[in-house]
C-alpha cells in the first residue's frame, strides 16, 4: 500500500491489520511485517540511495518515499565502520580485545543509538504536531538521510585535509543538505499545520546537521572527546 502525503509524492505503508486474527496468526503477520521491511532487491540499493539524495518535490523518478530498512541499517553499519576508522586511527591505540569493544561500543552509541533516538524524537514531535507518518515509516525515512552523513566523511577522510575544513563543509551543504532536504520535504508534507511545519521542520533539521559536524571533529578529527 502507499499514502500520499503530497499530491506528488507516494509515501509506502505496510499492511498492518492484525486486530481480527488469533495470537498464533497476529504473530505470524508480525513477522511478515518485519520481512517485508528487509525484502529489498539488492539490485534496487543503489537507486534508493540515490533517491535519499534527490528531494521528491520536481523530479518524477524520485518521488517514491521508501519504507524498509534494509537500506537504513547498511547506512548505519557502514558509517559505524567509517567513524571505527577514525577513532581508531588516533596516535596510541592499541589493537586489543578490550579498546576494540568499547570502541564498537562507543561508536554504536552515535550510529543506531542515535538513529534510534532521533527517530523517536521525531515520532513525539511528530505525534504532537498531527502529522501523517508512522513510526516505522519515520524510522525509515530518518535512516535513509543517513546517506549524507556517510558519503560526508567518507569523501572528507579521502581528501583529509587536517588544517582545512573548507572540504567537509562544502560537502556537508551538498551531501548533508541534500540528505536533509529530502527527509525534511517528507516530514513536512506530512504536516497539516504551517507552525507546526516550522517547528518541526526547523528542530529535526538543525539536530541532524549537528550531529554530522559533531560526529566528524570528534571521531576523524579527534577535536572532542567520545
Amino acid at each position: 500500500m502507499a499514502y500520499r502525503g503530497h499530491s506528488s509524492i507516494t509515501i509506502e505503508t505496510l499492511d498492518t491489520h492484525t486486530d481480527n486474527l488469533d495470537d498464533v496468526h497476529k504473530s505470524s503477520s508480525i513477522w511478515h511485517n518485519v520481512g517485508q521491511l528487509f525484502s529489498v532487491s539488492n539490485c534496487t540499493l543503489p537507486h534508493r540511495l540515490l533517491t535519499s539524495l534527490v528531494p521528491p518535490l520536481g523530479f518524477t523518478n524520485y518521488r517514491n518515499v521508501y519504507t524498509d530498512l534494509k537500506v537504513p541499517v547498511l547506512l548505519v553499519t557502514a558509517l559505524t565502520a567509517t567513524l571505527m576508522y577514525g577513532l581508531s586511527s588516533s596516535p596510541g591505540h592499541h589493537s586489543t580485545t578490550l579498546p576494540l569493544l568499547l570502541l564498537l561500543l562507543t561508536t554504536i552509541k552515535y550510529t543506531l543509538g542515535y538513529w534510534l533516538a532521533f527517530t523517536a524524537l521525531a515520532s513525539v514531535m511528530g505525534y504532537l504536531c498531527s502529522t501523517r507518518l508512522t513510526p516505522i515509516q519515520l524510522l525509515s525515512i530518518t535512516g535513509y538521510s543517513l546517506t549524507g552523513h556517510t558519503l560526508v566523511l567518507l569523501i572528507a577522510e579521502l581528501l583529509h585535509q587536517e588544517d582545512n575544513h573548507t572540504v567537509f563543509f562544502i560537502l556537508t551543504t551538498v551531501f548533508g543538505g541534500l540528505a536533509t532536504c529530502r527527509m525534511m520535504v517528507v516530514v513536512l508534507v506530512s504536516t497539516p499545520r504551517p507552525p507546526h511545519r516550522l517547528l518541526l521542520g526547523s528542530t529535526l533539521a538543525s539536530i541532524h546537521l549537528m550531529h554530522l559536524v559533531f560526529i566528524h571533529f570528534a571521531f576523524m578529527r579527534k577535536k572532542f572527546v567520545v
